[in-house]
């Protein structure tokens, strides 16, 4: 299928999008990790990205992906995502599932997250922007949170609430599987710094 009258659109919009929200091609490449180079090529429509790099826009900018589809967007009353389609990735040693549960249009500096754990799993984190929280609720098994040299524990129905702007990391301490919402929240995600008199 031939998707060559999407790509002058999809530059489009990522442009409007990122002016809307104030960020310049670095902050947008800091958050995505797709090259200035390549994020200009895009806006310009001089490069088709893939799909994987169109999805890491959407997710920074706030952007529907729908809205890259060529034709009249069709407004439905309730949107449905079904199990099987919900995004996920997976923790380079199998034993973690992150499905990403955050609406794709939303400007909202917040992502929320189901996690699911297996026995023995650990999710090591390295730092988020600055003043970024993590709230995570046990809904089964139980786990811990470690920043810096402290560890608290949480049973199933318990919420713990730290800082994640650095070294951090959760860890399954159930016999059996642990799972839970985890909640990202970035203040300063859509600001740009103040610049310097």
């Amino acid at each position: 299928m031939s998707t060559h009258t999407t790509m002058p659109d999809i530059g489009k919009v990522m442009k409007e999008a990122r002016k809307s929200l104030g960020l310049t091609l670095e902050r947008l490449s800091e958050r995505t990790g797709v090259s200035r180079s390549m994020l200009s090529a895009i806006e310009r429509g001089a490069t088709n990205p893939t799909f994987s790099i169109v999805w890491a826009l959407s997710q920074a900018l706030g952007v529907d992906l729908s809205l890259l589809e060529s034709g009249p967007e069709k407004e439905e009353p309730i949107e449905h995502l079904h199990h099987y389609s919900t995004p996920m990735r997976r923790s380079a040693d199998g034993k973690c599932e992150l499905y990403m549960l955050s609406p794709r249009r939303t400007v909202l500096p917040v992502e929320w997250h189901r996690l699911i754990m297996k026995p023995g799993a650990e999710l090591d984190s390295k730092p988020h922007a600055p003043g970024t929280f993590e709230h995570l609720t046990c809904l089964s098994g139980s786990l811990s949170v470690t920043v810096g040299d402290r560890i608290v524990r949480a049973k199933a129905g318990d919420t713990l609430r730290y800082r994640s702007d650095c070294n951090h990391r959760i860890g399954n301490e159930a016999e059996g599987e642990t799972e839970a919402i985890l909640l990202v929240a970035q203040p300063t995600q859509y600001q740009e710094p103040a610049a310097s008199v």
